[in-house]
């Protein structure tokens, strides 16, 4: 027994002995951005889609490029009208398997002659680590003149749980200073709340099967609050927008059909561009929209 023992601990101290020093070394700004720019594409390392700037409200398939990444989102709405046509009901499923998005809603909306007023709400995750839920009233007005115009105020209250952030330039090394692995900071539980403000305008013109639309729509942040338990602030947002711009036709397929289909692109504009943007430059629909 005596043996055995001598022989366990002479293999830990072996095993202790064996294993090399390790040294944790940082990457420079300047060493950082290169690697960023030659490997990832300058800002790839932390873009993704804000879908919490989903402007759309129809069902249609999406697709975007961020970074070098593609992305596909499709939204489904079933729309429910009441016996007057005045008060319309809508369920809304949004899905993006690519980011572990999905997202549940719906949509109360009172329709006049030249006004469409609408209230929503949609509750989402995405990311595996965050969660989402947006109030929104949408006006929409139609005038004769100079097209159609909106406006929506959006109410977005996002949680994030523990998270691993983006990489720092961080990393360890072994006693030969050979690397080892790369150290991601854990960013823990906090909340956002925020609130953005959307402009919209479009002009059809109408043909015999199609109307096709001219629009732009502009999207900026106004105020955030933000806390991470040790950390609480409310502030204005810096300058921020959103540009969407492009067309879309409406085609009508019989008497009760509509084919939808849209060409869009985005800008992004920020005082301080953190590479976070929400891009969908080419849109397919079936339904009704913007």
């Amino acid at each position: 027994m005596k043996w055995r023992l001598t022989g366990f601990l002479l293999a830990v101290h072996l095993t202790v002995f064996a294993q090399p020093a390790t040294d944790t070394l940082k990457l420079t700004a300047q060493e950082l951005f290169e690697f960023n720019s030659e490997w990832l594409g300058l800002g790839t390392t932390q873009a993704y889609i804000d879908f919490s700037k989903d402007i759309l409200n129809t069902s249609d398939l999406s697709l975007g490029v961020v970074g070098r990444r593609v992305s596909t989102t499709l939204n489904l709405t079933l729309n429910r009208a009441s016996t007057t046509d005045k008060w319309h009901h809508a369920g809304i499923l949004s899905i993006n398997p690519g980011w572990n998005y999905y997202g549940i809603g719906y949509g109360l909306s009172k329709k006049g002659d030249r006004r469409n007023t609408t209230l929503q709400v949609i509750g989402s995750t995405d990311f595996d680590f965050q969660k989402n839920i947006n109030f929104s009233i949408i006006d929409m007005i139609k005038t004769r003149r100079v097209g159609t115009i909106g406006y929506n105020l959006t109410a977005s209250r996002t949680w994030w749980g523990e998270w691993q952030g983006p990489w720092q330039g961080e990393y360890t090394v072994d006693s030969l200073g050979n690397w080892l692995a790369n150290i991601y900071p854990v960013m823990p539980p906090s909340r956002q709340l925020t609130t953005r403000a959307l402009i919209v305008y479009s002009y059809p013109v109408k043909k015999k099967r199609v109307t096709i639309s001219p629009q732009i729509i502009l999207v900026s942040d106004i105020h955030r609050s933000f806390t991470d338990g040790t950390l609480k602030i409310s502030y204005l947002a810096d300058f921020n927008l959103d540009a969407y711009y492009g067309a879309q036709a409406d085609w009508q397929v019989g008497k009760n059909f509509i084919l939808n289909t849209s060409l869009r692109f985005n800008t992004t504009i920020e005082k301080n561009n953190q590479g976070y943007k929400k891009a969908n430059p080419v849109l397919f629909s079936i339904g009704t929209g913007f």
